[in-house]
């Protein structure tokens, strides 16, 4: 799908582009990619915006200039991609922040990608097709959650998980 909308392309000028979440993590149920840069300018980030709006298959494109605590200094753009038969349009989330908060980011999901088991990568996988809802996606901020449930904290039944996402914040309803 990046390919598709020569993404990768578009982001090359503004530094490497980190993958993240369930698309760096091979997990995916949802179609929604995210993905992490270099910290740069909104002028930047909204170049690449301007030339995604071009594209017959964006939808809708959405700025946002941070987040409370550590994406305060980041800036956010969200192409929403007609393709494909999902039965609705892609999402890709893209922050552009802060080197030290890259680095961490990238670090941490490298290590549980790199000591997630077989095992434990069928419990996430259950775990997430038990918590989809009615839009057919798991709770918003879920997925790093359930990944350190399973990976961090060795939690393989169902029930602690979702103790562990609800210890953690995230509305499951």
């Amino acid at each position: 799908m990046l390919d598709y909308v020569n993404l990768r392309q578009l982001l090359k000028p503004l530094g490497p582009v980190v993958e993240t979440g369930s698309y760096f993590m091979d997990l995916m149920m949802y179609p929604d990619i995210d993905l992490n840069l270099p910290l740069t300018n909104p002028e930047q980030l909204l170049g690449v915006a301007a030339e995604l709006s071009k594209l017959d298959c964006v939808r809708r494109i959405v700025y946002r200039r941070g987040m409370p605590g550590e994406l305060k200094d980041s800036f956010y753009i969200k192409p929403e991609i007609a393709y494909g038969e999902w039965g609705r349009d892609w999402k890709v989330d893209i922050w552009s922040m802060p080197a030290p908060l890259l680095g961490a980011q990238r670090e941490h999901m490298t290590d549980l990608k790199r000591r997630m088991t077989r095992a434990q990568r069928e419990i996430i996988l259950r775990t997430k097709y038990r918590l989809l809802n009615s839009e057919g996606r798991t709770p918003m901020y879920s997925g790093i959650f359930i990944y350190r449930a399973v990976i961090n904290e060795g939690l393989s039944e169902f029930e602690g998980i979702v103790g562990y996402l609800s210890e953690n914040g995230i509305a499951l309803s």
